[in-house]
């Protein structure tokens, strides 16, 4: 039972009204990412970063409340498994008065292929077990059931940033431990860290706490990213994602929403960029492909 001091509360998870922030989530065996645009009035943009091509494609426009760390991309980078709150009336009300569900969808859009409903945002949310596989299924209710095996799925046991660790971060050895009574891993400060394919960097998370009200937080966290190479530590400033692609070249979102392509091993600009910062809400419905298996 979440205390009412979890971060997994949704009274205390809403994102501020008029924050903008950024969170990337690659695929683990693909050069696609999901990427997860907030805009102020509790607008979310989900978009598709093809990152061999450089290419970003548009996606769904939603507003309510969205959870990117608690959300999954399968290994393939075809499928979405997020969680959602949402005002509204009717069925599939939770606990805290809102429409609240879990729910399977193509990349970049949101359109419900299968869903079930969740009663309050006190989960951690579920995860792709590999290999998911495409197959047909009515919408499910009370979890994803059958779909589990179907696709592939489980449900994520609480840590920080289980979506890193899923993607070859592990704990750094300033990272403190966690305790035996925190259900939730909560209570402590991370620190992370991912080897740059092929060597010569670390890259390094820092997470100082909780903190829903700090610029850029998603789900509540804000982390910070520094560079660890030949001895040296770089802070990456107005960084608030970071991770490595499969050939060494650093990803970054930062505080302008901005997407960047950056080459560590020499300076310069980045090798690619893009601006989401001029982005405003602009819905429409999900194309035929993404509204069937």
């Amino acid at each position: 039972m979440a205390t009412a001091l979890s971060a997994f509360d949704d009274e205390r998870d809403d994102e501020p009204e008029g924050a903008s922030s950024l969170y990337v989530l690659p695929a683990t065996r693909a050069p696609v990412a999901a990427v997860f645009l907030r805009v102020p009035g509790r607008w979310w943009h989900v978009l598709r970063w093809d990152l061999s091509r450089g290419v970003l494609e548009p996606g769904a426009w939603l507003r309510g409340t969205l959870y990117p760390r608690r959300t999954d991309l399968s290994p393939n980078g075809r499928l979405l498994c997020y969680l959602l709150a949402k005002d509204g009336k009717g069925a599939w009300m939770g606990m805290q008065g809102r429409h609240i569900f879990t729910a399977v969808s193509k990349l970049p859009w949101v359109q419900a292929l299968s869903a079930w409903p969740e009663p309050d945002t006190d989960t951690a949310g579920h995860h792709f077990v590999p290999p998911p596989r495409l197959d047909p299924g009515p919408v499910r209710h009370g979890g994803p059931g059958p779909l589990g095996h179907e696709i592939g799925l489980a449900r994520t046991v609480p840590a920080q940033y289980a979506a890193e660790l899923r993607r070859g971060w592990i704990e750094h050895p300033d990272c403190p431990p966690r305790s035996p009574d925190d259900d939730w891993d909560e209570e402590r400060s991370v620190v992370l860290a991912k080897e740059r394919p092929g060597g010569g960097a670390r890259l390094v998370l820092v997470d100082e706490g909780w903190d829903p009200d700090a610029p850029g937080a998603i789900d509540g966290r804000a982390p910070s990213y520094r560079l660890e190479r030949e001895g040296k530590s770089e802070q990456l400033d107005e960084v608030v994602w970071a991770d490595w692609d499969a050939s060494g070249l650093l990803l970054v979102a930062t505080d302008a929403s901005r997407l960047e392509v950056r080459d560590v091993s020499r300076s310069g600009p980045p090798l690619w960029e893009h601006d989401l910062g001029h982005l405003t809400h602009h819905p429409r419905p999900a194309p035929e492909w993404a509204q069937r298996w």
